[in-house]
């Protein structure tokens, strides 16, 4: 996939759709076709014939999926299939991601009433559907990840689970923070491209957290709680030199490190938000972003972490680490996302593991 030109714009290369071409009989990824027909079977499914080609039949889609196997959780599907099942993706599906993707449009409504959803989307290459859970109807809400194993360790710990991660190649998730600078600037550039869905989130959560979008600057240097001010030589470093990064927000849900902000007062409550909205929007920020690793920093009980730890990463081929800090007894508040700030620093700079603040758990969680 390509790279971002633009973070703080939103803005991103994306490739061509490859030209459809005839199909012939073969085996995929998820079964066998035919060059001719309509019909779809267990296992099996037949390309729209070319002179029936024109508008997408997503009804094609849902029948297929519906007929996969019930141990079958995951389907992938290449973009020449996905496009032959239907009968024509259309180029909106590349030009509009991620939004094309998500909301109530007929397209999503075909995977989702067979009982998946679309959880690693590459345009142009392919579209991995996982399966939702045992009734279809339930659809948009995840099924529960196995425990994650915690690895608690000390300034003279184990953290090769880390140390072996690139943080340049790894999506970099870390919280928001209760204290923010003031003031900004009126002129902003062009926000960040996000579903409808999060935007109407967004917009029902405005009065609750006291927003004010009057004055905006970037949403990484918004933020200056103790996180922010011990890690900010590496924060800056990391956002001026384009690694992935998001940031888990009360007020706006998920933010790109350069994306235009206001002042808010509200820390995130994932009861605000759509049932398996933020954690499909994680997934694909790391699918947008190319990578294959995912590492979030956040206190153990807040519903920062808990957002991350149920998260599907694994069913979307990700590894992913959870950091947190245990064990401090006294002014949590300050010294919990201050260590977090110095964890960070640590795993950016690649510093060895006695540099790493006393009580850091990594929790791997893929």
């Amino acid at each position: 996939m390509s790279r971002p030109a633009d973070i703080g714009a939103g803005l991103m290369r994306i490739p061509r759709t490859p030209p459809t071409t005839p199909w012939h009989r073969g085996t995929t990824s998820t079964g066998t076709c035919t060059d001719a027909g309509t019909a779809i079977t267990r296992g099996k499914w037949a390309a729209v014939p070319s002179e029936s080609r024109g508008r997408a039949d997503w009804a094609r889609l849902t029948a297929f999926l519906t007929a996969r196997p019930e141990d079958e959780d995951l389907v992938t599907l290449s973009w020449a299939e996905l496009d032959q099942i239907v009968g024509g993706v259309p180029a909106s599906a590349v030009r509009h991601y991620p939004q094309w993707w998500h909301g109530d449009r007929s397209h999503v409504r075909a995977w989702k009433s067979a009982g998946y959803t679309a959880v690693r989307i590459r345009p142009g290459q392919s579209v991995t559907f996982r399966r939702s859970g045992g009734n279809p109807a339930a659809h948009g809400t995840w099924r529960r990840q196995e425990k994650p194993t915690a690895v608690s360790t000390t300034s003279n710990g184990d953290l090769r689970t880390l140390q072996e991660i690139d943080p340049r190649d790894a999506l970099l998730v870390i919280p928001c923070s209760g204290k923010k600078r003031t003031h900004g600037s009126a002129e902003s550039s062009e926000a960040a491209s996000w579903p409808s869905e999060l935007l109407a989130a967004r917009a029902r959560n405005r009065a609750a957290a006291k927003m004010d979008e009057q004055q905006l600057m970037p949403a990484w240097y918004r933020y200056n709680g103790w996180f922010y001010t011990t890690a900010e030589a590496s924060l800056r470093d990391a956002v001026f030199t384009g690694a992935p990064l998001a940031i888990l927000s009360g007020g706006y849900g998920l933010l790109h490190p350069e994306e235009p902000t206001g002042h808010y007062n509200k820390a995130m409550r994932l009861t605000d938000w759509p049932t398996g909205l933020l954690e499909e929007l994680l997934i694909a920020e790391a699918d947008r972003r190319n990578v294959s690793a995912v590492v979030a920093f956040a206190a153990a009980k807040t519903d920062y972490a808990k957002l991350v730890r149920r998260t599907p990463w694994r069913s979307a081929g990700l590894m992913a680490c959870l950091v947190t800090i245990n064990g401090v007894s006294k002014g949590a508040q300050r010294e919990v996302p201050r260590r977090l700030g110095h964890a960070f620093t640590c795993f950016w700079q690649r510093q060895p593991a006695g540099r790493y603040p006393e009580g850091t758990t990594v929790e791997r969680l893929a």
